[in-house]
């Protein structure tokens, strides 16, 4: 199945990125899970990230990005060799 919402190398990504108008209301969010690491101390990065979102984002904003995270975070479950970890 084709999606025209992911991206496979990072320079094409960089690529298409200055074909695009972006207002300050667009909000670009990545949720590469190939790398995550199932040992991940979740509070901590949900607290990091809400810091850092604060900096450049409303409270709202903050929150919804924040959930969102939090669900990923949450619910990164893999099957490898026929077995669900």
């Amino acid at each position: 199945m084709d999606n025209s919402y992911t991206i496979d190398i990072s320079t094409n990504l960089a690529h298409d990125l200055t074909k695009l108008t972006i207002s300050d209301s667009h909000r670009i969010v990545n949720l590469d899970i190939k790398y995550l690491y199932v040992n991940i101390p979740i509070p901590e990065i949900i607290d990091i990230a809400r810091a850092q979102l604060l900096k450049h984002n409303n409270k709202n904003i903050t929150e919804q990005i924040c959930t969102l995270l939090e669900m990923v975070l949450q619910q990164n479950y893999f099957e490898f060799q026929e077995q669900i970890y």
